[in-house]
C-alpha cells in the first residue's frame, strides 16, 4: 500500500454542515478544554467525597444514638442520674434535682416502693429517734458532770 499524499489526507478530514472543514483547535483551546475537564473531574470527586463522608458520619451518629438509647434503658441508676442531671442542666434547671429524678426514673417499680416505705418509716420513727438522741445527750451531760465533780 502506498503512502497517502497530503491532498488525500485532507479529503478524509471531517466537514461541518456548511461544507467547510473546522479549524484545528489551537494550544489555547486545548488547554482551556483540559482545564474545564479537570475542574469537572475535581467537582465530581468532591461530590463523591462529600457523599461518602456524610454517609459515614450519619452511620456513626446513628450507632451512637442507639448506644445511648441502650444505655438509658439498661444503664441503671447511675446512668439515669447522669442523664437526668445533664438534661436538667441543659434546660437551665437544678441538675441535682434532675439527677434525682433521673435515678428514680431508672429504678424498677419494686425498688421505688421500697424507697417510699423507707421514707414513710423514717417519718414515723423520727419522734422516737429524736427522743433517743435527747436521752443520749442527757446521759453524756450527766457523765461529763460526774467526771468534772469527782
Amino acid at each position: 500500500m502506498l503512502p497517502m499524499t497530503a491532498l488525500e489526507i485532507d479529503d478524509r478530514a471531517p466537514r461541518s454542515s456548511n461544507g467547510t472543514r473546522p479549524a484545528a483547535p489551537g494550544p489555547v483551546e486545548r488547554r482551556n478544554a483540559a482545564v474545564a475537564d479537570l475542574k469537572e473531574s475535581l467537582r465530581e470527586l468532591l461530590r463523591t467525597l462529600l457523599r461518602k463522608s456524610v454517609g459515614l458520619v450519619l452511620e456513626h451518629v446513628e450507632d451512637l444514638g442507639a448506644m445511648f438509647q441502650k444505655m438509658t434503658t439498661s444503664g441503671g441508676l447511675a446512668m439515669g442520674a447522669v442523664l437526668g442531671g445533664v438534661r436538667a442542666g441543659m434546660a437551665g434547671k437544678n441538675p441535682i434535682w434532675g439527677a434525682l429524678k433521673g435515678a428514680v426514673g431508672a429504678m424498677s417499680t419494686g425498688m421505688r416502693v421500697a424507697i417510699i416505705l423507707a421514707l414513710v418509716l423514717a417519718i414515723v420513727l423520727l419522734p422516737i429517734t429524736v427522743v433517743l438522741l435527747l436521752v443520749a445527750l442527757i446521759v453524756l451531760i450527766v457523765v461529763a458532770a460526774a467526771k468534772a465533780g469527782s
